[in-house]
């Protein structure tokens, strides 16, 4: 007869929502300090408060919601290009304002575009992929992701402005 373990994989559970918890922790509490802008120990304990409580709440949903997520590591450093592009196409939207503001030019023109991505599988690894890709593609001011086709492996795009 095999010899059980109890609470092996109960332990497994409660470490994988610790990191999980700890995750989203992180994540609010750099967000906290970007927004509130102060190194003040009454803030910075305030925003650890509320960034506990929130990762409280995402990680029970996440837990009730049963979601997994899976990053590669490669993934992060594709992420490492998106402040350029953040940058790079606020310049685009605001000198296509100014233009429009300044000379009377007509506004520009956006449109919509289909680029090509693989539409994955629908474990845990491929959902966050395509979440990432999603949140990668919208994250600058310039384009938002409409949805990806499964069907014809396409991500609809609008642009604001399109490049020259």
């Amino acid at each position: 007869m095999a010899k059980q373990n109890p609470g092996g994989d109960a332990g497994q559970h409660h470490g994988r929502r610790a990191v999980t918890w700890l995750t989203w922790w992180v994540l609010l509490m750099s967000l906290w300090v970007a927004v509130d802008d102060s190194l003040e120990p009454d803030e910075l304990l305030g925003g650890a408060a509320v960034a506990a409580v929130a990762a409280l709440a995402a990680e029970l949903v996440c837990h009730q919601a049963e979601l997994r997520f899976q990053v590669r590591a490669a993934w992060l450093v594709q992420a490492l290009r998106l402040p350029g592009e953040v940058v790079q196409q606020t310049a685009m939207v605001f000198g296509a304002l100014a233009r429009t503001l300044l000379t009377n030019a007509p506004p520009p023109r956006g449109g919509y575009r289909e680029i090509p991505v693989a539409f994955g599988d629908d474990t845990p690894l491929g959902v966050t992929r395509r979440v990432l890709l999603t949140a990668g593609r919208s994250l600058a001011p310039n384009e938002f992701v409409l949805g990806i086709d499964p069907d014809r492996n396409t991500m609809v795009v609008h642009r604001l402005v399109e490049k020259r």
